[in-house]
């Protein structure tokens, strides 16, 4: 595996989290290190890595049902199955959101660069 830097400031976590999940760093490491950083709580931490991975399995075209189910068995262990889907739902809703997003941006056409004024 690659080694991934750890962040230095709050505003590089979401480039760190994505980082770590490409190399295949297991999600709640990831969770634990921002944490211990001091940047986030645990549980703050743990839902920055979650609404990153799915952004990710969103990327990679994964079905909205098969990220929800992700999501959810992920968190099974210490809550229960209405709670994990609840969670799940809301962390899919963000995620899909910001993922609409940042692929509607329009980028400006290159004659509006050029003609913008300052």
């Amino acid at each position: 595996m690659k080694p991934v830097r750890k962040p230095r400031l709050p505003e590089d976590e979401l480039a760190y989290i994505l980082a770590a999940l490409r190399a295949g760093i297991d999600p709640g490491k990831v969770a634990r290190e921002l944490a211990s950083g001091n940047f986030y709580e645990l549980g703050v931490a743990r839902r920055l890595v979650d609404i990153a991975s799915a952004r990710l399995w969103l990327a990679e075209g994964a079905p909205i049902a098969d990220v929800l189910t992700m999501l959810e068995v992920r968190h099974w262990s210490g809550r229960s199955i209405t709670d994990c889907r609840a969670y799940a739902i809301e962390i899919l809703w963000t995620a899909k959101h910001q993922f609409d997003a940042n692929k509607n941006q329009r980028n400006p056409a290159p004659k509006e660069i050029k003609y913008a004024v300052a």
